[in-house]
């Protein structure tokens, strides 16, 4: 059975379970008075910086994996991209903006500058609900179509958006999106 976020810190940490407030990991490392919960966040920010230019993403799984680290433990909005080649490899990923606690505003040309001056010929969307529920809103909806035709028009193509909370939510997975 998968223990819970609090049961890992938990055993991590040597805490007492009941000594910990919240059910999300940010919140529950803020909830803990130590340096050692510094610690923890620091190393998590570190693996979710690992390189990645070059290696091929071909599913929204791999997006979460190397993303959930970073962006699950967000507490606001953060939108990026990974800038792809023919191949689908990476050939750049760009944080495009930083948003409020529930809300990350991004403009089609903040998303396909990078991309063309790269010459890439696709992209990944990627953003957090640091929430933790991964549905998409209706802005998000709206977003990802727009950027998704805007793409079309400028001949590089918008592979998918995934959404990272608690899990994940893929576009293209749950067919709002085509392949």
């Amino acid at each position: 059975m998968k223990k819970s976020n609090k049961e890992l810190l938990s055993v991590l940490l040597e805490i007492p379970e009941q000594e910990m407030r919240g059910d999300t990991i940010p919140d529950l490392l803020d909830s803990i008075p130590d340096e050692r919960a510094m610690l923890v966040k620091e190393i998590a920010c570190r693996y979710g910086e690992k390189p990645i230019m070059g290696q091929a993403f071909n599913s929204a799984r791999q997006v979460y994996d190397h993303f959930k680290i970073r962006l699950g433990t967000a507490r606001q909005e953060e939108f990026h991209i990974l800038i792809l080649d023919n191949k689908h490899r990476v050939i750049e990923e760009k944080m495009i903006t930083l948003g409020t606690l529930n809300q990350s505003l991004v403009h089609p040309r903040e998303i396909f500058a990078p991309a063309i001056e790269l010459r890439a010929a696709s992209v990944i969307l990627i953003h957090c609900h640091p929430s933790g529920d991964t549905k998409p809103s209706k802005q998000d909806i709206e977003i990802t179509k727009r950027l998704s035709e805007v793409g079309e028009i400028m001949g590089i193509k918008v592979m998918d958006h995934v959404i990272i909370g608690d899990d994940y939510f893929s576009f293209v997975d749950d067919g709002i999106m085509q392949e």
